[in-house]
C-alpha cells in the first residue's frame, strides 16, 4: 500500500528556523493538508518545549541529511496523530525525558527510518524515557535502521491523557514491522505492556539490543485468532529477561540472546531467563507458540520458561549454554494443550546458588495433554559448590523430566554428565523421569551419568530411568499400600490404584489411573551402587523391551526394577545388581522372555518356571 509521491517540497534551515521565517512547525503545517516534503538542512534546531505536532496530515515527508541534522526537543520532538502516510527520515533527535521522543497516535503508513534519537534524564523509577513511544491504533507502522539510546526504546502501553480526562490510550496495530535497529536502552529495547492487541502480520526482525536491565525485548499483547507476530534473528544482550513475550500465540526464532558479557564485573548480571512467555493484560486469545532456533547463553535463571498457561507449545532446535537454573522448564502453571521439546541442545546448566533451590532440570513439562520430547542433548547439569554452605536443601538434578503429562512420548534423547563429580547422598540425579500420567512411550534414549563406563563412577545417587513417584523406600509406605506418595523436586506425587496427583505449590494436577500404561523400549540406562539404572512403577500396564541396563559392578539394586499391575519384560540386557533385574508384578499378569542377565531374575512372589527357563543368567 503506498500513495503517490508529493510534487511539494519546503525547505528549512537552521537559520530560518530560528529566526521564526520558516520553522519547522511552520513547514509541516504549509504540506499537512495537501502532502509534501519538508527537506531540513544540516545544523541544530531548538523546538524548544513543545513537540512538532503532525495532525490530520497526510502524505507528508519530513527529511534530514544524516545525522548532521540535529533537532533538540526539551519535552518531545515530534507528535504524530491522526495521519496517514507519514514519514520520519535521515535526522538526528535528543530529548528530554518527560515525553516520548517521537509519539505516534492513531495513525496508518507511518514510517521512522534512520534516525538517531537519544532521550536524556529520566530516573530508574520515572517510567519515562521512551524514543518512540505508539498508543491507539497504530496500522502498518514501519520503524527501521534507527540508532536509539535511553531508557526505552520502542514503547506501548496505557498512560493517561494529557488533558487530565482519565481516558487511557490503549494500543491496536496492524502489520507493524521493527526492523535493523540499534536500541542501546538501559532498561528495554522494546517494550510492550498494558493493554496492547496486535492483528495481521507483525514482525521484530534484524534488531541489537545492549544493556537492558529489564528486557531486551517485552511483548505481552494478544493477538487476534488470525494474527501471527514473529520475533526473529535478533542479538538481544541483557541483564534481565532477554526476550519475554505474552502466551498468545508468538513465534520467537532465530535469535541470539546473552547475558551480560562479563558476569563476574557484576554479581547481580544475568539474574534472570533467556526467553520467557507472561499473561498481559489484554488477556489470551491462546495459539500456538514457537520457539526455535534461539542461541541463549550467559543466563543467571531458565534459559526458555514457560509459567503461564498457553495454547500449543512448540520449542525446537535451540541451543542453551550457561544457564544457572534450568534449560527448557515448564512450571506447574504453564499448563499446554500439546507440548513437542525436539532437537534441543543444553550443556552447561550449573546452579550457582548452591543449596538455594531444591531440583534444576535440563527440561521439564508439567501439564500437558500430549508432551513429546525427542532428539534432545542435555549434558553438564551440575551444581556450582557451596564452598562448605550447611542448611541448604538437597540437590535434585534431572535431564528430562515428564509430569502430569496425560499422554506422552520421549525418545531419541541423549543425557551425561549430570550432577557433580563427587555427589552427596542426599543429591538426586536422573536422567528422564517420567510420573503422573496415563500413557508414556520411552524410547531410543541414552542416559549415562558420565561418558566413561559405569564402574568408574563410585557410589552416586543415580538412576538412568525412573517411571513413577520418588519415594526412597523402594516398599512404599508400609501403612498405605495402595496410596504412595514420592517427592519430585517442588512438587509431591500422590499415586493410587484409581487417581494419581501432582501437587505444586499453587495448582495441581489428576489424572485417572484406570488405563496407565508404560512402554520402554530401546533404551540404554545405566545406574549406580546405590540405585538402579532404571526403575518403573506403574499402576497398570509395563512392556519393558529392547533395553541395556547397566549397573555398577558393586550394587545391591537390580540394574532394572519393575512394579506394575502387568509387565511383558523381553530382549533386554541387564549387567549389574543382584538381581540384574528385579520384577514386583502378579505372576499372573508377568511375561518374561529372551533377557540376558549377569545376576539373573528375582521376582516378587511365584513365578511359573518355565519363564525363567526362556532367559539367560551369568553373562557379564
Amino acid at each position: 500500500m503506498a500513495s503517490a509521491a508529493p510534487d511539494r517540497t519546503v525547505f528549512v534551515t537552521p537559520e530560518s528556523h530560528a529566526g521564526g521565517v520558516m520553522t519547522v512547525q511552520a513547514a509541516v503545517d504549509s504540506v499537512a493538508e495537501d502532502g509534501g516534503t519538508v527537506c531540513l538542512a544540516q545544523g541544530v534546531y531548538h523546538l524548544g518545549e513543545e513537540p512538532v505536532r503532525i495532525r490530520g496530515a497526510r502524505s507528508v515527508r519530513v527529511h534530514g541529511q544524516g545525522p548532521g541534522t540535529l533537532l533538540i526537543g526539551e519535552r518531545g520532538g515530534f507528535d504524530i496523530s491522526l495521519s496517514a502516510f507519514v514519514t520520519l527520515e535521515d535526522f538526528a533527535l535528543i530529548s528530554g525525558s518527560h515525553r516520548p521522543g517521537i509519539k505516534i497516535s492513531i495513525t496508518a503508513e507511518v514510517t521512522v527510518r534512520r534516525l538517531t534519537v537519544l532521550i536524556v534524564g529520566g530516573g530508574e523509577d520515572s517510567g519515562q524515557g521512551s524514543a518512540i513511544q505508539l498508543s491507539n491504533a497504530s496500522l502498518r507502522t514501519r520503524i527501521q535502521d534507527c540508532d536509539i539510546a535511553g531508557r526505552i526504546g520502542i514503547e506501548a502501553r496505557e498512560y493517561l491523557d494529557d488533558e487530565g480526562g482519565g481516558l487511557r490510550a490503549h494500543l491496536l496495530t496492524t502489520d507493524l514491522e521493527i526492523s535493523g535497529n540499534l536500541l542501546l536502552c538501559w532498561w528495554s529495547g522494546v517494550e510492550f505492556r498494558g493493554s496492547a492487541a496486535h492483528m495481521l502480520r507483525n514482525t521484530i526482525r534484524g534488531n541489537t539490543v545492549m544493556f537492558a536491565r529489564g528486557a531486551g525485548l517485552r511483548l505481552l499483547g494478544a493477538l487476534s485468532p488470525w494474527a501471527s507476530f514473529d520475533i526473529t534473528d535478533n542479538h538481544v544482550q541483557s541483564k534481565g529477561v532477554g526476550i519475554e513475550v505474552g502466551a498468545s500465540g508468538y513465534t520467537v526464532r532465530d535469535n541470539t540472546v546473552t547475558g551480560d558479557p562479563d558476569p563476574d564485573s557484576d554479581p547481580e548480571a544475568g539474574s534472570s531467563h533467556g526467553i520467557a512467555l507472561r499473561s498481559g493484560v489484554s488477556g489470551v486469545l491462546r495459539g500456538t507458540t514457537r520457539i526455535s532456533g534461539n542461541r541463549i547463553s550467559r543466563i543467571g535463571g531458565v534459559g526458555i520458561l514457560v509459567p503461564v498457561p498457553t495454547g500449543d507449545l512448540d520449542v525446537s532446535h535451540n541451543t542453551i549454554e550457561g544457564a544457572g537454573e534450568g534449560g527448557i522448564v515448564v512450571t506447574e502453571r504453564g499448563r499446554l494443550a500439546d507440548a513437542v521439546i525436539a532437537g534441543n541442545t543444553l550443556r552447561d546448566i550449573v546452579t550457582h546458588r548452591g543449596g538455594e533451590t531444591v531440583g534444576t532440570n535440563g527440561i521439564r513439562v508439567v501439564g500437558a495433554t500430549h508432551a513429546r520430547v525427542g532428539s534432545n542433548t542435555v549434558c553438564d547439569l551440575t551444581t556450582e559448590s557451596d564452598d562448605g554452605e550447611e542448611g541448604g536443601n538437597p540437590d535434585h538434578r534431572t535431564g528430562v523430566a515428564v509430569l502430569a503429562c496425560r499422554e506422552s512420548r520421549v525418545h531419541g534423547n541423549t543425557v551425561e554428565r549430570i550432577g557433580r563429580a563427587d555427589p552427596a547422598e542426599d543429591e538426586r540425579c536422573l536422567g528422564i523421569h517420567v510420573s503422573v500420567f496415563a500413557r508414556t512411550t520411552i524410547e531410543g534414549n541414552v542416559c549415562r551419568r558420565i561418558p566413561e563406563d559405569v564402574d568408574d563412577d563410585g557410589h552416586t545417587p543415580w538412576s538412568g530411568l525412573l517411571v513413577g513417584d520418588d519415594s526412597r523406600d523402594d516398599d512404599g509406605n508400609p501403612g498405605t499400600p495402595d496410596l504412595r506418595t514420592g517427592h519430585i523436586g517442588p512438587y509431591v506425587s500422590v499415586v493410587g490404584d484409581r487417581v494419581s496427583y501432582l501437587i505444586g505449590r499453587r495448582t495441581a494436577f489428576a489424572h485417572a489411573s484406570l488405563d496407565v500404561s508404560a512402554i520402554v523400549s530401546a533404551n540404554t540406562f545405566t545406574g549406580a551402587a546405590n540405585h538402579p539404572a532404571a526403575r518403573i512403577d506403574v499402576a497398570g500396564d509395563a512392556v519393558v523391551s529392547g533395553n541395556q541396563f547397566r549397573q555398577h559392578g558393586d550394587s545391591d539394586p537390580a540394574a532394572l526394577a519393575v512394579r506394575a499391575g502387568t509387565a511383558t519384560v523381553t530382549g533386554n540386557r541387564a549387567r549389574g545388581g543382584l538381581p540384574s533385574i528385579h520384577l514386583d508384578v502378579d505372576p499372573r499378569g508377568l511375561a518374561v522372555l529372551g533377557n540376558i542377565t549377569s545376576g539373573g531374575i528375582d521376582p516378587e512372589g511365584d513365578i511359573d518356571p518355565k519363564w525363567l527357563k526362556l532367559n539367560v543368567k551369568g553373562v557379564l
